[in-house]
């Protein structure tokens, strides 16, 4: 499918899609994982790239009866050993209009299992009571008790993690020294999260029960009230074509990158209303507000490809931006927009496209090392790809993360055209999604349904659905048919869009109602 006219009207506007805290080629930045980088107090974050594990940090407080902001920093330090994690989050927290204070340290212990199907378990207990001390106007609220309990299934495929997980607690505060004076808070939360390298996303919508118990006072006094949080936090990028002023330059403008981080809270709490004297009253009072935290951007110029071949034609944005991405590799000289590309080409760029997940930041590992004498000879998967190969690691990676298993029999064929099924077949391995096809039968949308070998149909229903391939302009796939450059731009381009773009949609946007 061409798609020039509504390909060309949107590259004319900003592209805009959604990355992790990395600039990808000219800049080097630290990559961020972002599950548990939002803690599980209820709090939003964003990375401060000026010290290492520290992010800008809110919340709400809700112990007076009243919704307070309190707004700070959290560090974390997260440290592996035995396979067992030991992460420390650290809180120190403000509100000077309301004269409140909060410090609170809270050390979690998570211990994995990775399971036969290759999912990944997460248990998280707390070590030890956390210390939580807040102070607003005068009173002061002390954490004497703590059961907290979290649990997570990551679901790696070979271009992201895919998370889902729970955790529910219950706190009880002290008020003012007196153990008469409680308040308690129940805690019930559920967190849905993905992470790769163009982008990360985590939500959680948490639910708060609140029942204060003022036994100690002249006037004994109770008061309960409830509240739910939705909080969400994604980086974002904009790219944009930056014309030169001067025409004496050895270059025709180029792209520039703008990456910023940013995160949302949003509550609705239904609490009881106060009266002069700060004791409640009968009637419940309805609070709702949204809030927000951003980094300061990062620009970055990208790499302007020679490709005046391309003047005027639909493909130069695209193109240009995939060379400047390193998604396209060389410098453009000799890139023809109709030569068939063949199965190392598309890998090469495929993997390019769907770059190893990034580390998480916060980690420290410490383990035993041994010395082996004995060196492992080095065989290739495939008889017709070689170790020496030039492309052969990401070839072999490729294998490896069940992307491309060859054409059978232990061959690549590398030097043969690459098909529109193997195309397609291949690019929704990578995004792990095939079981969004229908089950047990799938009919695609296309006009050749019947023509589409059975093991790239699942993957041809989930790629239509997806946006990444929708056919040709009469609406058929086309399952032999070869690949041009021009084709393979495109397919490229709505991948990395729908990667950045469209998931954060759904993992934030939608559930925060935008």
């Amino acid at each position: 499918m061409n798609g020039g006219i509504g390909m060309k009207a949107g590259l004319m506007r900003w592209i805009g899609f959604i990355v992790v805290a990395a600039v990808i080629i000219l800049m080097p930045m630290e990559a961020l994982a972002v599950e548990g980088t939002l803690g599980y107090e209820g709090g939003i974050s964003a990375v401060n790239i000026s010290e290492d594990n520290e992010y800008y940090y809110t919340e709400m407080c809700f112990l007076t009866g009243k919704p307070i902001f309190l707004s700070g920093t959290l560090t974390i330090d997260k440290r592996v050993r035995n396979d067992i994690e030991t992460a420390t989050y650290t809180y120190r927290l403000e509100n000077a209009e309301e004269a409140a204070t909060l410090t609170r340290v809270i050390i979690y212990e998570t211990v994995s299992d990775t399971k036969v199907n290759g999912q990944i378990t997460e248990s998280t207990r707390l070590t030890r009571l956390p210390t939580e001390r807040i102070t607003i106007g005068g009173d002061i609220y002390t954490l004497s008790d703590y059961n907290f309990s979290r649990s997570l299934l990551t679901d790696p495929k070979p271009a992201l993690n895919y998370y889902a997980g729970e955790f529910a607690g219950r706190k009880t505060y002290v008020v003012n020294g007196n153990r008469d004076n409680t308040i308690s808070v129940g805690i019930s939360g559920k967190l849905y999260a993905y992470d790769q390298y163009w982008s990360s996303t985590q939500t959680q919508k948490i639910q708060y029960t609140l029942e204060a118990r003022m036994m100690g006072e002249s006037d004994p006094y109770q008061w309960g009230g409830s509240a739910e949080v939705t909080v969400s936090t994604t980086t974002r990028q904009q790219i944009k074509f930056s014309e030169n002023e001067p025409w004496q330059i050895s270059f025709d403008g180029g792209y520039v990158r703008r990456t910023w981080e940013e995160a949302i809270l949003d509550y609705h709490a239904r609490l009881p209303e106060m009266d002069s004297e700060n004791r409640p009253t009968p009637v419940l009072k309805d609070y709702k507000s949204r809030t927000g935290i951003s980094t300061p951007p990062v620009l970055e110029r990208l790499m302007v490809p020679n490709i005046k071949q391309l003047n005027g034609h639909w493909a130069q944005e695209p193109v240009s931006i995939l060379f400047g991405l390193g998604v396209i590799p060389g410098t453009g000289d000799d890139y023809n927009i109709n030569k068939y590309i063949t199965r190392r080409e598309f890998v090469i760029m495929l993997m390019q496209a769907v770059r190893d997940i990034p580390a998480d930041p916060n980690v420290r590992t410490s383990s035993l090392v041994t010395r082996n004498r004995n060196k492992t000879v080095e065989v290739s998967p495939f008889i017709d790809v070689s170790v020496d190969d030039p492309d052969y690691s990401l070839i072999k990676r490729a294998y490896e993360n069940r992307i491309t298993a060859g054409t059978g029999k232990y061959y690549f064929e590398p030097e043969s055209y690459i098909t529109y099924a193997e195309a397609i077949k291949m690019i929704v391995s990578a995004l792990g999604l095939e079981n969004l096809a229908p089950w047990p039968n799938t009919n695609t949308p296309y006009v050749d349904n019947d023509s589409i070998p059975a093991y790239a149909r699942n993957a041809a229903s989930v790629a239509y659905s997806l946006g990444i391939f929708q056919g040709d302009e009469r609406g058929f796939f086309n399952p032999t048919g070869r690949i041009t450059n021009e084709q393979a731009a495109k397919l490229f381009y709505n991948l990395i869009q729908y990667m950045g773009d469209e998931l954060v949609k759904d993992y934030s946007d939608r559930i925060l109602s935008f």
